[in-house]
């Protein structure tokens, strides 16, 4: 009898084995996880590095982009989500977090978000949109977006409102497709970083998407 209870707890030690086997075989495997956040360079010298201060408002973004999951335009009229291929963050966070380093590192800036600005430093507010962006495999990404920079400053020529369209080729493969969109946002943050220093020299003009 006891042989026969020992054989019993054998088999359902066994089976409990087998069934947590083949529940972890059909569990999904963990995602990929994707950054547009470039990996940061040396830092400069503490004399030459901070020469503004900036606030960057979160980046809106089309509430259907506005997930971790990676989205795919596949046609005129189809887009896919990618669930196994998604960012570090929903997406819109991604973007503000990839272009303030962006903006710092073109401005040589730092961006306070609610604190008070360093002190002798001119301070720059900037809000930012997303209105169009589709990512095509083995075409491009392409963005239009919005942008406005305003100067802690009662002046009239204080603030600037701009819109570009930004493209970036893109390979077949979702990381070539990162890279893309994180080249976007290069251009993006170089836009910006222009119509700043736009503002700093009124007299020289505006750039051609900016009023």
């Amino acid at each position: 009898m006891m042989m026969r209870a020992n054989r019993s707890s054998f088999l359902r030690l066994a089976g409990m084995a087998g069934a947590a086997a083949l529940m972890g075989a059909c569990a999904s495997p963990e995602p990929t996880l994707h950054t547009l956040s470039l990996r940061a360079a040396a830092p400069a010298p503490e004399a030459a590095r901070i020469q503004r201060a900036f606030r960057l408002s979160g980046v809106r973004v089309p509430e259907r982009l506005d997930k971790p999951q990676i989205v795919l335009r596949t046609s005129d009229s189809q887009v896919q989500e990618l669930e196994q291929q998604r960012w570090a963050a929903p997406f819109g966070s991604e973007l503000r977090d990839a272009l303030s380093a962006g903006l710092a590192d073109a401005l040589a800036a730092v961006d306070v978000g609610g604190a008070t600005a360093p002190a002798g430093v001119p301070l720059y507010r900037i809000s930012t949109d997303v209105q169009r962006f589709d990512a095509r495999p083995a075409q491009d990404v392409s963005a239009l977006v919005t942008w406005r920079v305003s100067r802690d400053a009662a002046a009239p020529d204080s603030a600037l409102t701009c819109q570009a369209t930004l493209t970036e080729p893109a390979g077949r493969e979702v990381d070539a497709v990162v890279t893309a969109t994180q080249g976007v946002v290069r251009q993006w943050s170089q836009r910006i970083a222009e119509s700043v220093r736009s503002l700093e020299a009124p007299g020289k003009g505006l750039p051609a998407w900016c009023r």
